[in-house]
């Protein structure tokens, strides 16, 4: 039995169903939830929607994100539910809550990252696809759905921002052949650009211009670094956490670098952001496993807990507590 039967089948099994995507869900993972609960909802099953953080500002404009809670609204028993689908968590930890993490139900586990630990009951993942998106898109075809508007804007928004705008190298021959099919359904690439990459208010771009003040080159200009601490954040002001998407990969555009990486503080955390190209022949997933983090090769991530310190002499340190 192929992922996509067992996958059929776990769906086919089961009614009650809790859809979760990481903590601060992004337009790949949460575009990709959204499409399945309408899938779900045609065949008469229930859905609930979380992800920890809420929906970005720069996805509101997704048919039904209102339905994302930012919380569980019940435990994540069979009590409430027959399973669990989780997209585009690595590890089981990464959904963020402990409800979840702790839950003995059956788990579909629907992912494209390379360092997926294989934890689900059912494990839908494919380190060749774009996205979590592409991969959805794929299911659907195999159980042969028909697709609508709202699919269609919910799969086109995770390709496209988890390939950047389609110029990323995890661009395929099959992610255009997808992408160009979901577009026949009403999906607007110009749309999710707008919605997704030019929407920042004024505060949004006074972040940014904080984020450009506090780079540094370091290595013989060869690795470019940016931090965002708390009195950063103290001092901008009301500050969402979608405000900072986008700026690693701007960051990643400075000539002569080999990657870029960007830190910022969140509560008594500290996020880390990398990325890098295929031209420049660095696994930045390698930087991101030593710190407990993972991803791609050339996108990935981590978070430590600490707290950003600048220095006297203007550098910066993580002060781990």
């Amino acid at each position: 039995m192929n992922n996509f039967e067992q996958a059929k089948q776990f769906i086919t099994d089961n009614n009650r169903f809790l859809l979760a995507s990481h903590a601060r869900t992004d337009g790949d993972d949460g575009g990709s939830m959204l499409a399945m609960s309408v899938i779900l909802e045609s065949m008469n099953k229930q859905a609930t929607l979380v992800a920890d953080g809420g929906v970005p500002s720069g996805l509101q404009f997704l048919p039904k994100q209102n339905l994302i809670l930012s919380e569980l609204p019940t435990p994540a028993t069979n009590e409430f539910y027959d399973g669990i689908i989780l997209f585009g968590c690595g590890k089981k930890t990464r959904v963020g809550f402990e409800e979840i993490i702790n839950s003995d139900l059956p788990i579909l586990n629907i992912d494209h990252h390379p360092d997926n630990q294989m934890y689900g009951t059912v494990n839908l993942v494919d380190a060749q696809k774009s996205s979590v998106a592409e991969l959805v898109y794929d299911f659907f075809k195999y159980l042969d759905i028909k697709f609508n508007s709202d699919i269609a804007k919910c799969l086109l928004t995770g390709m496209f921002t988890d390939t950047g705008s389609f110029m990323h190298s995890n661009t395929q021959p099959s992610t255009l052949i997808a992408a160009g099919e979901l577009m026949k359904y009403g999906a607007r690439i110009d749309k999710i650009y707008e919605s997704t990459y030019q929407s920042k208010d004024l505060n949004a771009l006074k972040a940014w211009a904080k984020a450009i003040e506090n780079t540094r080159l370091l290595n013989d200009d060869k690795v470019a670094i940016s931090v965002i601490t708390q009195e950063d954040l103290d001092q901008l002001g009301e500050v969402s956490n979608s405000t900072f998407e986008g700026f690693v990969e701007t960051l990643n555009k400075i000539p002569g670098i080999k990657f870029a990486l960007f830190l910022r503080q969140d509560g008594n955390q500290v996020k880390g952001s990398l990325r890098s190209e295929e031209n420049k022949n660095m696994d930045v997933s390698f930087l991101a496993n030593l710190f407990g983090g993972g991803g791609h090769k050339l996108a990935s991530g981590f978070e430590i807990p600490g707290k950003i310190i600048k220095q006297p002499d203007g550098s910066w340190k993580i002060d781990e507590h």
